[in-house]
């Protein structure tokens, strides 16, 4: 199954990187690289599992970050004449230099949705109730949360004999409106009532991107009340 799908959450590898350091807040001028490397490296075979193409930079960054790990390795010199310089000051000075651009873009971005509730005189103003909730469609969730869930269902799955050979009619289309169908009796679908319907790998992997591609086109949202608990997915309603 080839389905590739931009995920807006993490933009590229800094910003997962500088996620796992706020989320754990650690010091960001004595990151634990060990920590964080087996953190990258989580993460790449979370989205390989959940069959989600990552772009070669975050290749690129898995392997430096394990070269780190590895110059932190080797003994160091006692020649006082040589500058031995700290192999993760690089790695610091750029993710350093991305949260500050990424809190200016941010800034810039509020700016420019306060420019854009601005109309000039005499025009008329029609307001779409959901669009003011469009800019916040996971509340107190993230992707990385979303993505462990479903793979813990993938591991949960009971081992299935490889002589056994089963041919499961499934696809993206059909399970987004089988999701579609679920929002008939109300807007709001506790997650574990979904759980009973994925009873294999393919089906959960398409589940979690037909979530994934509602999410995209706006149709739901997801809510958490409080860390690990209950996520909620919430239908979208349209003017």
């Amino acid at each position: 199954m080839d389905y590739q799908i931009k995920i807006d959450n993490f933009e590229g590898p800094m910003d997962l990187l500088l996620f796992f350091i706020q989320r754990d807040r650690l010091n960001i001028y004595d990151i634990p690289i060990a920590h964080i490397a087996s953190e990258f490296l989580g993460y790449i075979n979370m989205m390989d599992t959940m069959n989600i193409e990552l772009g070669g930079e975050f290749v690129y960054m898995a392997s430096l970050l394990m070269k780190i790990k590895v110059q932190m390795l080797l003994p160091v010199s006692d020649n006082d004449n040589e500058k031995n310089e700290d192999p993760r000051t690089p790695l610091v000075q750029r993710i350093l230099e991305y949260q500050q651009f990424k809190e200016i873009g941010e800034h810039l971005g509020v700016k420019y949705n306060e420019h854009l509730s601005h109309y000039p005189k005499g025009q008329e103003l029609v307001y779409n109730k959901s669009s003011s909730k469009r800019d916040k469609l996971l509340h107190n969730v993230n992707l990385f949360s979303l993505a462990s869930l479903f793979q813990e269902l993938i591991q949960k799955l009971p081992d299935v004999n490889p002589y056994d050979l089963r041919h499961e009619p499934i696809n993206l289309d059909e399970q987004i409106s089988f999701l579609e169908g679920q929002f008939k009796m109300n807007d709001r679908l506790l997650f574990h009532h979904l759980m009973p319907h994925m009873k294999t790998r393919l089906c959960i992997v398409v589940t979690f991107l037909a979530i994934l591609e509602m999410l995209r086109r706006n149709k739901i949202e997801i809510e958490q009340n409080h860390p690990f608990g209950e996520l909620t997915l919430v239908k979208i309603l349209t003017a």
